[in-house]
Formats: C-alpha cells, structure tokens, sequence
C-alpha cells in the first residue's frame, strides 16, 4: 500500500518583507558612489512590491545616505512606497530612507540638462497666488531657457524645480495650478517665496475644522454637505480604499432630514461609526440628500479585516456599503479640495 506524506510548502514571503530581509543581510552594504551587483538586486527587489516604483540614493539629513523609494507622484502607486517605508528599519549613521522624494533647495545651485539645453537653475522665477479657500497655491514657474523648449519638457522642469524646493509631497499636499511660464511674471518671487507661500497656507489648516457645504440639483431640492477642511489624500497614504456607507432617514418633502429626532439618529450613526473604525480608518464626510445620507470613509485596501468589521457592523445596523480602490482621494474632491 503507498504511502503518502504531505509535502512541506514554503510560504512566499510579502515582497516588503522580502526586501528588508536583503537589506539586513546585503543591501545595506552597497555603496552609492559605485556600480555593483547589489543595485541590480535593489531594482528587483523594488519592482517585486510594485512595478513602476523607482529608486534612488541621494544625501541624507542625518544619515550619511538616503535611501528614496518613489512613486513619482503617482497616487495610484504612493501606498505601496509608503508600505515599504513602514517597514524600513530605524535610520543609523549611514542610512535613512524616504517614500518620497524629499526638498533639496540647494539642487538650485545647479545646472540641469535637459531638452538639449543646460539651464542655471537658481535663474528660475516664480509667479505665486494663494487660494485661502481651497488651501492650495498656484504657481507660475519661469526660466530664460523656457522659450525654446517645448512644452511638455517645460512642465516637467517646472515639476523638477518643484519637487526639489517643496518635497514631492508637498507639491501635492499644497500647490494647485503649476503653469510654466514662457515669458517672466510681472511680479516675480524667488524659490524662498514659495516656501513662505506654502508654510503661509499649511498654517491655516486644522483637519479637525468641518466646513459645511450646500449644493442644488437640476429639479431644485438642496444637498447638505459637512467634511474635515483640507484633508488630503497624502495625510494617510494607505488609506486607498473608498468605502461609501449610505443610510436612509426620515426627510422633509425637499428630501433633508425630517426633523430633530432624524438628526440624532445620523449623528449616532456617524459616532458609532468612526469609533468602530478606531486607527483603521478615515472618516472624510457625508452628504446628505432626497432621504439618503453617504458617509465617505477611506481604509488601508490591504487591511482585509478592516473591510470585514466595516462590513458586519454595516449590516447589523441595516446600512449599506459599497468599496472600490481610489488611492487620490478622487471620489471625494469636491469636499476636501
């Protein structure tokens, strides 16, 4: 008679934990300054937690190196940067390490070549208005070389510039329109301007301020909306997960809630609701019209357990909730700006 023995299967292991296995045992040894076999690892080891990841070693603030694993400003691809830096060991003499491309003004000092052309970057200039409302700045961004370069490689020295005067973050956190300019601004700031500009603006956000919204549909009846002032998608890169509750309350005949008693029954949901959330989750801000209340909440899209305790406790309550992927924060703009 044959006998059968159940074969022992290796457990892959989760590709951020892949790669800081590599780095406690070799990848902490590479140098930045020359061409090794263990940058090819590095590489691979970086598209294995997502595909368009890019690295890069640059000077460190209190290490001696950093260590950025980037999304380049891709919102869809940021979680997974961030997940990798969770992970990251705590940073020691010789390394730290970044998500994001982080502000280096002094690249400014330097020459960039691009398009063909070599441009002194402490010539750029910059066009600057600040939108108290939206919380945003708009930017102009102007070099003497500007006009004989095309557009599409003027954007992107304008988004270089950016990067390097702000963070990557930052420039997505707080700037609004970018326009490179071709011709100079009738007033024109320097690098020193936008960041005044943009630590001017990050002042006046208080995420714990609701601002209160209203809105008309094509047949007339009102829409009420209420969300947390200028939070950003960036304040938790992980949570890239929309969940839309829906609750359904007693409305007058323009479809707003009935009367005190149908006010406190929303509210208690909305309490109970960020509590069963705890640290899992984001409570951005509802909307409420014709008899329907939406609560926008974001999660961590890897978190499983946070979707299934979101979902029994939608259902024991009677409530619905609908899930899908949206890393920006897209489905939500229009109340957090």
């Amino acid at each position: 008679m044959p006998l059968f023995r159940r074969g022992s299967r290796e457990v892959a292991s989760h590709p951020v934990t892949a790669f800081w296995t590599w780095w406690a045992a070799e990848g902490h040894r590479i140098s930045p300054h020359e061409v090794s076999p263990l940058a090819d690892e590095l590489t691979r080891l970086v598209r294995a937690i997502q595909p368009d990841l890019t690295w890069h070693f640059g000077r460190g603030a209190r290490a001696t190196h950093r260590l950025t694993v980037t999304a380049g400003g891709v919102a869809e691809i940021r979680p997974s940067a961030e997940r990798w830096f969770r992970a990251a060991p705590a940073a020691d003499a010789t390394w730290e390490f970044s998500p994001s491309q982080q502000a280096d003004p002094a690249t400014l000092d330097n020459v960039l070549e691009i398009g063909g052309r070599r441009l002194e970057l402490a010539a750029t200039v910059f066009s600057i208005e600040l939108s108290v409302d939206e919380l945003r700045v708009h930017v102009g961004v102007h070099h003497p070389e500007f006009g004989g370069l095309p557009e599409d490689v003027r954007g992107q020295i304008s988004f270089l510039v950016l990067d390097w005067l702000l963070g990557e973050d930052d420039v997505e956190r707080w700037l609004g329109h970018v326009e490179p300019l071709p011709a100079a601004p009738a007033v024109a700031e320097s690098g020193d301007g936008v960041r005044a500009a943009v630590a001017e603006i990050a002042a006046r956000r208080d995420p714990d301020t609701w601002v209160l919204g209203q809105w008309q549909d094509r047949d007339g009846l009102p829409g009420l909306a209420i969300s947390r002032r200028g939070l950003r998608w960036l304040d938790h890169p992980t949570f890239d997960r929309h969940q839309v509750v829906t609750a359904r309350y007693a409305a007058q005949p323009n479809g707003l809630p009935e009367d005190p008693g149908a006010l406190d029954g929303l509210r208690a949901i909305e309490s109970q609701l960020e509590a069963a959330l705890g640290n899992r989750g984001i409570f951005v801000g509802h909307e409420s019209h014709r008899g329907v209340r939406t609560f926008h909440v974001y999660t961590d899209g890897e978190d499983q357990n946070a979707d299934a305790a979101l979902a029994d406790w939608v259902a024991a309550r009677g409530l619905t909730v609908e899930s899908r992927p949206d890393p920006a924060w897209s489905q939500v703009r229009h109340l957090t700006g």
